[in-house]
């Protein structure tokens, strides 16, 4: 257990957040000189930053902030990541093979080209760099320029200094040591950046083995990107001769375990996207992909880095931690991990006045409506009108195909249920068929379906080989279109104020809950609610008794009033 001081620390002349901690006793000697270098992420005006530390007794350094909300997040990232390596220490520390320590060089030569590929500087400077590597990983120096993951030092001054005008034959009139001091110099951060990406921590032998591997990778990733800043964008042949690292202490990684929670699962492609977005930032955020590695501390941590970042509360609690407590959930019980360490973790977020969302207002609708209806784009002139009239979720009726418009019992309906082509809907109680309103058939939307023929509506196709489906383009396309309309309240979301102004209209009419609740897919409020059902002749009469706003009754609520109903005045 870390012993840390209560506060943050500050230094006499600085008001810069300073992180203190004790280093266990049980581990300290065998860490003592060892040198940590931490990612401390981005987060509100704060850029990244890279802490080091060399650990003794206790370690103290700078989280580079003065925000008290960003510190913490950085602190307990520190202590995290320090924890992992004390943890790795106890258990004498990962024993890593040769194949196994090509592939962590492998990681750095791709760092160094993703880094450098698009901007390499000149030939001459990839010269000079090389050479300080290889008179380093040689042994013919004592000490050389520390390489930082990111940057790209000038060095051909310091190198001509040292080698000479010709840097090979310079570096070989220098006898050749078994000295590793430079070697460290030169590679150490790197090395230190492989092995906390991979969250691992390995004995002083096998450290100089992979300094060597790393120094080598250097090498052919210096070479490449010599030739690049020459011109030369040939594929580099060595780029194949590292292996994908293999070292997974659980048997599972987080990007495994969500694949085979998406297999079993099928989510919505919007879900799945989301998700996969969430399970990526977390892995980056703990520094490995090792599921069974993760503690409440590091979602506690990950929780507390989103919370400094300005995500919102609600988006935290249910998009990144049930994210994260539903696939661990479902490694649990599959056997795969032991315990769901995202399980009672959440934001505290208590709702605030003027931030729920509302419906439409009768003339904002009967504008939208009007512009509608002047459209020729299939998706902005009938979605909206058949949202207001149905109280539907855009997503599912963006994914309607031509076949699932019909006749039932003399009704023209439509039925929503899952696309063939992939698109899901939100529960198993959007499955379900509404009538329209006459106002859709009068707008000429049976034409369009009869001119659709088959298929799809509102898309040509859906690529098998995406996670999204097609019809959420159609879906945020027209949201995008309705906001460049004018229609820029915060609190309106644009398609799903049409749904809250159905579930607003439904009871002026005296239309009961429990069909509103039907027709809109929402779930029963009972358990006495899912054995009641409807005939389409009654839903089709509660449907065509949702009045549609005109231009006609809406009017200026005062002359002096600023907030003006009228469809022409709010254009």
């Amino acid at each position: 257990m870390i012993r840390l001081m209560q506060r943050h620390a500050f230094r006499t002349d600085s008001r810069i957040h300073q992180i203190q901690a004790r280093v266990p006793t049980d581990v300290a000697e065998r860490l003592r000189g060892m040198h940590v270098a931490v990612v401390l992420p981005a987060m509100r005006s704060d850029p990244e930053a890279i802490l080091s530390l060399k650990l003794s007794d206790r370690i103290k350094g700078s989280l580079h902030t003065r925000d008290d909300v960003v510190a913490t997040a950085r602190r307990l990232r520190v202590l995290e990541h320090l924890e992992r390596i004390y943890d790795q220490v106890r258990k004498g520390g990962s024993k890593l093979n040769h194949r196994q320590l090509v592939g962590l060089a492998g990681d750095v030569y791709q760092l160094l080209r993703a880094n450098f590929d698009d901007d390499p500087g000149t030939p001459e400077m990839w010269s000079a760099w090389k050479a300080f590597v290889r008179a380093a990983r040689e042994g013919r120096i004592p000490t050389a320029p520390t390489i930082t993951p990111g940057e790209l030092a000038d060095e051909r001054a310091e190198a001509a200094r040292l080698f000479g005008p010709d840097l090979t034959a310079g570096i070989d009139a220098m006898p050749p040591s078994g000295d590793r001091a430079a070697l460290e110099d030169r590679c150490g951060r790197l090395t230190l950046w492989v092995l906390q990406q991979r969250g691992l921590h390995v004995d002083r032998a096998t450290r100089i083995q992979l300094l060597e591997h790393v120094a080598d990778a250097c090498l052919d990733a210096g070479l490449a990107l010599k030739r690049a800043a020459a011109g030369d964008y040939t594929p580099d042949p060595k780029a194949s001769r590292f292996p994908p690292f293999e070292g997974k202490a659980s048997g599972i990684t987080l990007s495994e375990l969500f694949d085979r929670w998406k297999a079993e699962t099928k989510p919505a492609g919007s879900t799945e996207t989301t998700w996969r977005g969430i399970v990526t930032a977390f892995a980056k955020h703990l520094g490995h992909d090792d599921a069974a590695r993760v503690t409440d501390r590091d979602v506690v941590a990950f929780k507390d880095a989103r919370v400094a970042a300005g995500r919102a509360a609600k988006t935290i609690n249910d998009s990144d931690l049930a994210c994260l407590r539903a696939l661990y959930r479902f490694g649990v019980s599959n056997k795969r991990l032991k315990t769901n360490p995202a399980e009672g973790v959440k934001v505290s977020a208590k709702a605030k006045a003027g931030m729920r969302k509302l419906p439409y207002e009768d003339a904002e609708l009967a504008r939208l409506l009007a512009l509608c209806a002047a459209e020729t784009h299939p998706a902005r002139r009938f979605l909206p009108l058949i949202l207001a009239t149905s109280g539907a979720r855009v997503a599912e009726v963006a994914q309607l195909w031509a076949e699932k418009v019909r006749e039932i019992d003399g009704v023209p309906c439509m039925e929503l249920e899952p696309a063939v082509d992939g698109g899901n809907l939100k529960t198993a109680w959007s499955e379900r068929v509404v009538p329209l309103h006459p106002a859709v058939l009068e707008s000429g939307f049976l034409d369009f379906v009869a001119q659709r023929g088959t298929g799809p509506l509102f898309y040509k196709h859906n690529r098998s080989d995406t996670a999204r489906h097609a019809s959420k383009g159609v879906s945020n396309h027209l949201a995008s279109w309705i906001r460049q309309q004018g229609f820029n309240n915060p609190r309106k979301a644009p398609n799903h104020a049409l749904r809250h102004w159905f579930k607003s209209a439904a009871p002026k009419i005296g239309m009961l809950d429990s069909v509103a609740d039907h027709i809109q897919g929402h779930a029963p409020k009972t358990e006495g609610g899912t054995y009641r059902h409807f005939d389409m002749k009654t839903l089709a009469r509660a449907v065509a008794s949702i009045p549609i706003p005109t231009a006609s009754c809406c009017s200026r609520r005062d002359p002096d009033d600023n907030d003006i109903t009228s469809p022409d005045a709010r254009a």
